[in-house]
Protein backbone atom coordinates (compact mmCIF):
# COMPACT_ATOMS: atom_id res chain seq x y z
CA UNK A 1 0.00 0.00 0.00
CA UNK A 2 1.03 3.48 -0.94
CA UNK A 3 2.56 5.76 2.09
CA UNK A 4 2.48 9.15 0.17
CA UNK A 5 -0.97 10.51 -1.75
CA UNK A 6 -1.02 9.26 -5.04
CA UNK A 7 -3.57 9.51 -7.75
CA UNK A 8 -3.56 6.01 -9.39
CA UNK A 9 -4.86 7.35 -12.99
CA UNK A 10 -1.67 9.46 -12.93
CA UNK A 11 0.45 5.89 -11.99
CA UNK A 12 2.24 5.10 -13.83
CA UNK A 13 3.21 8.60 -15.73
CA UNK A 14 -0.18 9.38 -18.46
CA UNK A 15 2.18 11.43 -20.40
CA UNK A 16 5.51 11.36 -22.24
CA UNK A 17 7.68 14.56 -21.22
CA UNK A 18 6.87 17.92 -22.73
CA UNK A 19 7.63 21.59 -22.78
CA UNK A 20 4.53 23.84 -22.44
CA UNK A 21 3.84 24.87 -25.39
CA UNK A 22 3.75 28.49 -27.02
CA UNK A 23 0.48 29.49 -27.73
CA UNK A 24 0.93 33.49 -28.12
CA UNK A 25 -0.07 32.55 -31.58
CA UNK A 26 -3.16 32.36 -30.36
CA UNK A 27 -3.33 34.57 -28.22
CA UNK A 28 -2.87 32.90 -25.19
CA UNK A 29 -0.18 33.04 -22.39
CA UNK A 30 0.59 29.32 -21.40
CA UNK A 31 2.96 30.56 -19.07
CA UNK A 32 0.03 32.75 -16.88
CA UNK A 33 -1.67 29.53 -17.66
CA UNK A 34 0.32 27.12 -15.88
CA UNK A 35 0.85 29.91 -12.80
CA UNK A 36 -3.33 29.78 -12.17
CA UNK A 37 -3.08 26.15 -12.47
CA UNK A 38 -0.52 25.70 -9.51
CA UNK A 39 -2.74 28.62 -7.74
CA UNK A 40 -6.21 26.47 -8.62
CA UNK A 41 -4.39 22.94 -6.79
CA UNK A 42 -2.84 21.88 -9.99
CA UNK A 43 -0.06 20.36 -11.02
CA UNK A 44 2.55 22.58 -13.94
CA UNK A 45 4.00 19.74 -15.04
CA UNK A 46 1.26 17.61 -15.47
CA UNK A 47 -0.24 20.60 -17.14
CA UNK A 48 2.63 21.67 -19.58
CA UNK A 49 2.44 17.56 -20.65
CA UNK A 50 -0.92 17.02 -21.25
CA UNK A 51 -1.28 20.14 -23.03
CA UNK A 52 1.11 19.27 -24.84
CA UNK A 53 -0.20 16.25 -25.33
CA UNK A 54 -3.29 17.76 -26.87
CA UNK A 55 -1.56 20.85 -29.11
CA UNK A 56 0.57 17.89 -31.12
CA UNK A 57 -2.77 16.21 -32.21
CA UNK A 58 -4.68 19.41 -33.17
CA UNK A 59 -1.47 21.41 -34.51
CA UNK A 60 -4.33 23.82 -35.18
CA UNK A 61 -4.85 24.94 -31.81
CA UNK A 62 -1.49 26.64 -31.66
CA UNK A 63 -3.15 29.66 -33.86
CA UNK A 64 -6.88 29.35 -32.97
CA UNK A 65 -8.04 30.91 -29.76
CA UNK A 66 -11.32 28.81 -29.37
CA UNK A 67 -9.19 25.36 -29.86
CA UNK A 68 -6.33 26.68 -28.19
CA UNK A 69 -8.98 27.52 -24.83
CA UNK A 70 -10.68 24.07 -25.24
CA UNK A 71 -7.15 22.52 -24.68
CA UNK A 72 -6.28 24.62 -22.07
CA UNK A 73 -8.98 23.96 -19.68
CA UNK A 74 -9.30 20.63 -20.29
CA UNK A 75 -5.48 19.69 -19.44
CA UNK A 76 -6.05 22.25 -16.37
CA UNK A 77 -8.65 19.94 -15.03
CA UNK A 78 -6.42 17.04 -16.06
CA UNK A 79 -3.77 18.91 -13.68
CA UNK A 80 -5.94 18.60 -11.05
CA UNK A 81 -7.49 21.83 -10.80
CA UNK A 82 -10.89 21.05 -9.72
CA UNK A 83 -12.24 24.02 -10.39
CA UNK A 84 -12.02 23.94 -14.10
CA UNK A 85 -14.12 20.45 -13.84
CA UNK A 86 -17.66 22.26 -15.21
CA UNK A 87 -16.27 24.33 -17.66
CA UNK A 88 -13.66 20.86 -18.94
CA UNK A 89 -16.99 18.93 -19.59
CA UNK A 90 -19.07 21.75 -21.21
CA UNK A 91 -16.41 22.02 -23.49
CA UNK A 92 -15.92 17.97 -24.00
CA UNK A 93 -19.53 18.58 -25.07
CA UNK A 94 -19.07 20.88 -28.14
CA UNK A 95 -15.87 19.13 -30.24
CA UNK A 96 -16.48 19.48 -33.66
CA UNK A 97 -13.96 17.60 -35.65
CA UNK A 98 -11.90 15.15 -35.51
CA UNK A 99 -8.99 16.24 -34.92
CA UNK A 100 -10.82 18.08 -31.56
CA UNK A 101 -11.61 14.55 -30.36
CA UNK A 102 -8.19 13.60 -30.59
CA UNK A 103 -6.43 16.73 -28.82
CA UNK A 104 -9.35 16.14 -25.89
CA UNK A 105 -8.75 12.93 -25.69
CA UNK A 106 -5.08 12.92 -25.89
CA UNK A 107 -5.32 15.56 -23.40
CA UNK A 108 -6.80 13.83 -20.92
CA UNK A 109 -4.92 10.56 -21.71
CA UNK A 110 -7.12 8.57 -22.52
CA UNK A 111 -8.53 6.83 -25.70
CA UNK A 112 -10.41 8.76 -28.32
CA UNK A 113 -12.42 5.89 -28.34
CA UNK A 114 -13.67 6.42 -25.02
CA UNK A 115 -14.12 9.87 -24.97
CA UNK A 116 -17.69 9.66 -25.22
CA UNK A 117 -18.05 7.49 -22.53
CA UNK A 118 -15.58 8.79 -20.20
CA UNK A 119 -17.63 12.22 -20.77
CA UNK A 120 -20.92 10.84 -20.18
CA UNK A 121 -19.97 8.62 -16.68
CA UNK A 122 -18.17 11.52 -15.64
CA UNK A 123 -21.69 13.55 -15.32
CA UNK A 124 -22.97 10.95 -12.69
CA UNK A 125 -19.34 9.69 -11.67
CA UNK A 126 -16.58 12.28 -10.82
CA UNK A 127 -14.23 9.53 -9.90
CA UNK A 128 -14.47 7.33 -13.35
CA UNK A 129 -11.76 6.62 -15.51
CA UNK A 130 -11.05 4.16 -18.04
CA UNK A 131 -8.73 2.10 -15.48
CA UNK A 132 -10.94 2.01 -12.67
CA UNK A 133 -11.51 -0.92 -12.59
CA UNK A 134 -8.18 -2.29 -12.56
CA UNK A 135 -7.63 -0.73 -9.34
CA UNK A 136 -10.29 -2.49 -7.91
CA UNK A 137 -12.40 0.87 -7.10
CA UNK A 138 -9.90 2.72 -5.53
CA UNK A 139 -9.23 6.10 -7.23
CA UNK A 140 -6.78 8.24 -4.76
CA UNK A 141 -5.38 8.63 -1.63
CA UNK A 142 -4.86 11.92 0.60
CA UNK A 143 -2.54 13.12 3.99
CA UNK A 144 0.23 10.80 4.65
CA UNK A 145 2.34 11.42 7.33
CA UNK A 146 3.73 14.61 7.88
CA UNK A 147 7.28 13.53 8.74
CA UNK A 148 7.62 12.16 4.81
CA UNK A 149 5.86 15.13 3.43
CA UNK A 150 2.60 14.31 4.05
CA UNK A 151 -0.10 16.71 5.86
CA UNK A 152 -1.23 14.81 9.34
CA UNK A 153 0.60 13.38 12.06
CA UNK A 154 -2.09 10.96 13.19
CA UNK A 155 -4.23 8.55 11.03
CA UNK A 156 -7.88 10.05 9.83
CA UNK A 157 -10.01 8.58 13.33
CA UNK A 158 -13.39 9.30 11.53
CA UNK A 159 -15.19 10.62 8.16
CA UNK A 160 -18.09 12.43 7.28
CA UNK A 161 -20.18 13.34 4.19
CA UNK A 162 -20.84 16.87 2.85
CA UNK A 163 -23.51 18.03 0.86
CA UNK A 164 -21.19 19.00 -2.15
CA UNK A 165 -20.42 16.17 -4.52
CA UNK A 166 -16.62 14.96 -3.82
CA UNK A 167 -16.61 16.05 -0.54
CA UNK A 168 -15.68 15.14 2.81
CA UNK A 169 -14.57 15.91 6.73
CA UNK A 170 -12.30 13.78 7.86
CA UNK A 171 -10.96 14.42 11.87
CA UNK A 172 -7.65 14.28 12.56
CA UNK A 173 -5.65 14.78 15.55
CA UNK A 174 -8.57 16.79 16.71
CA UNK A 175 -9.03 19.05 13.92
CA UNK A 176 -11.48 18.54 10.90
CA UNK A 177 -10.26 18.52 7.52
CA UNK A 178 -12.11 19.25 4.38
CA UNK A 179 -11.49 16.74 1.14
CA UNK A 180 -12.53 18.09 -2.09
CA UNK A 181 -11.98 15.53 -4.77
CA UNK A 182 -12.18 14.23 -8.42
CA UNK A 183 -10.74 11.37 -10.79
CA UNK A 184 -7.81 14.10 -11.54
CA UNK A 185 -7.46 16.11 -8.27
CA UNK A 186 -7.86 16.20 -4.50
CA UNK A 187 -7.52 19.39 -2.43
CA UNK A 188 -7.38 19.69 1.43
CA UNK A 189 -8.21 22.24 3.47
CA UNK A 190 -8.11 22.41 7.72
CA UNK A 191 -11.87 23.33 8.82
CA UNK A 192 -12.34 25.97 11.35
CA UNK A 193 -14.63 23.75 13.19
CA UNK A 194 -16.71 20.77 13.10
CA UNK A 195 -19.40 19.97 10.08
CA UNK A 196 -22.48 21.36 11.22
CA UNK A 197 -24.76 19.24 9.21
CA UNK A 198 -23.38 15.91 7.31
CA UNK A 199 -24.96 13.78 4.56
CA UNK A 200 -25.51 10.72 2.98
CA UNK A 201 -24.99 9.99 -0.66
CA UNK A 202 -25.79 6.65 -2.35
CA UNK A 203 -23.04 7.12 -5.34
CA UNK A 204 -21.15 3.89 -4.03
CA UNK A 205 -18.02 6.30 -2.94
CA UNK A 206 -16.45 5.71 0.25
CA UNK A 207 -13.49 7.00 2.10
CA UNK A 208 -11.20 4.23 3.48
CA UNK A 209 -9.65 5.40 6.90
CA UNK A 210 -7.51 2.94 8.89
CA UNK A 211 -5.99 2.82 12.22
CA UNK A 212 -2.02 1.95 11.07
CA UNK A 213 -1.78 4.45 8.08
CA UNK A 214 -1.94 8.14 7.77
CA UNK A 215 -3.78 7.76 4.22
CA UNK A 216 -7.47 8.12 3.59
CA UNK A 217 -8.26 5.98 0.00
CA UNK A 218 -11.28 7.46 -2.14
CA UNK A 219 -12.82 3.93 -3.05
CA UNK A 220 -16.07 3.91 -5.09
CA UNK A 221 -17.94 0.29 -5.14
CA UNK A 222 -19.34 -0.62 -8.14
CA UNK A 223 -23.00 -0.50 -8.94
CA UNK A 224 -24.64 -3.27 -9.62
Amino acid sequence: MNRVPVKLANAPAPFPPAELPDLSAAGLDTALASASVRGAHGDPLLFARALAAGVEQDPAAATDRDRALDLVAIAAWRSGALGLRDDALARLGHLDTPEQRLAAAATLGVGVDVLDEFRRRQQTDRFWWPGRVDQRGYVLAVGGFRGIGGAWIRPPERVETLADAGAFALLVAGSWWRLDSDVWGARLSVLSEAPSTVHSRDDGVSIVIGPDTHLAWVHVRDQA
